[in-house]
């Protein structure tokens, strides 16, 4: 039984490390040169609740976009029970490219911030659709970058989020954290097998949207971006991933733990319902959580395992870092992070426990929501 279980952990390990390599040989891929010239009509959706002291913030940033073709921005007010909807409605009178819109105009099948969402792109007027979220700085060029990546035959478009600076333990974590993760999503995107996306710095088509839509992934807190990238795959989508550093934007920096734990969760709650829309991503995502595991079960336990257990182990971990640290060298360069290589150690020395802790806190989604909207189920 203890062979079976061993031999079953390895083939996980297998599956980990060979997710890693992947990931590398598409950051080698160099991207498609064409860019699009054309100034297209752009619609930006924000959903917002209770966002009444970064909203203003986002909105001067949307106001000094450099874009010359014509865009709108729609502020959806998710229920707020603060000043939100009268900053909307300011700035709505000082420019008329800000538009309000209340949740109530969603899909009422819909949950969370995924009504919020529909709101907004039922009462857009164009069909390339821009997101981000309230708590994210947005560079005066984000608009322009994103429309020139966004060409004929894309019909969804990755952007990147990133941390500039982090302030404490928890935001030094989340940037190379992110970091990673928009690695790996360049990587599978160049080799046609998109991953995931991120609702701080996104695109598709409105019609696209109207295709296929939010209702197969009502109940998900989450789900806007990652799910619906997947749901989307299914259509036959081209997908596209903008790595000019003109279009990043800056994503909020996590200074408070339980607030990062809490979409920590919430985002790994998400990867947890990948069977029924990724099954291949589901098992590369659960061969990660039991790596981990097993890396971090027998770190504790070491003192009662033989020698070549722990031989074994430290095999393990010695290759980690390899793929790890090369994953982290080559898409920075490629996405021109800067490179900060005490940072990746002190991230690398966290991530084990922090992947097993965000698997497992998965299962209590239900006890975390949406600012402050609690799941249903």
């Amino acid at each position: 039984m203890y062979l079976i279980v061993l031999y079953i952990v390895l083939c996980f390990i297998f599956i980990y490390f060979t997710s890693i390599v992947l990931y590398l040989l598409g950051n080698f891929k160099k991207q498609s040169s064409l860019k699009n010239d054309n100034l297209n009509p752009i619609s930006v959706i924000v959903a917002v609740k209770n966002g009444e002291k970064s909203l203003p913030n986002l909105l001067n940033d949307l106001l000094s976009q450099d874009y010359d073709g014509k865009f709108e921005c729609i502020i959806v007010d998710d229920q707020s029970s603060d000043k939100t909807k009268k900053i909307i409605k300011k700035f709505s009178l000082i420019n008329n490219n800000i538009k309000y819109i209340s949740s109530n105009l969603g899909n009422k099948n819909l949950l969370y911030k995924k009504r919020a969402l529909d709101a907004g792109i039922k009462n857009s007027k164009y069909n390339i659709l821009l997101f981000t979220d309230v708590d994210c700085r947005l560079p005066k060029t984000w608009i322009s970058s994103m429309n020139s990546y966004f060409h004929d035959d894309i019909d969804f478009l990755i952007g990147v989020a990133k941390i500039e600076k982090y302030k404490n333990f928890i935001s030094r974590f989340q940037m190379i954290d992110l970091q990673i993760l928009f690695n790996v999503a360049r990587g599978m995107s160049n080799l046609k097998m998109p991953f995931a996306s991120i609702g701080q710095n996104q695109a598709y088509r409105k019609e696209l949207y109207e295709n296929v839509g939010f209702l197969d992934i009502s109940n998900s807190i989450q789900g806007d971006d990652t799910l619906f990238l997947q749901q989307c795959l299914k259509k036959n989508i081209k997908v596209g991933f903008n790595e000019d550093s003109k279009s990043f934007v800056n994503s909020r920096i996590e200074n408070n733990l339980i607030s990062f734990i809490k979409q920590r969760v919430r985002w790994a709650a998400d990867l947890k319902v990948l069977w029924n829309y990724n099954k291949g991503l589901f098992i590369i995502s659960f061969s990660t959580f039991i790596s981990n595991l097993f890396i971090l079960f027998a770190s504790i336990s070491y003192f009662i395992f033989n020698n070549i257990v722990f031989s074994f182990l430290s095999g393990v971990v010695l290759i980690k870092i390899i793929l790890e640290f090369s994953l982290y060298i080559t898409g920075s360069k490629k996405i021109l992070y800067k490179k900060n290589y005490m940072s990746f150690i002190f991230w690398f020395l966290l991530n084990v426990p922090y992947v097993v802790f965000m698997g497992i806190g998965s299962f209590f989604i239900k006890y975390i929501g949406w600012r402050g909207q609690k799941n249903i189920k």
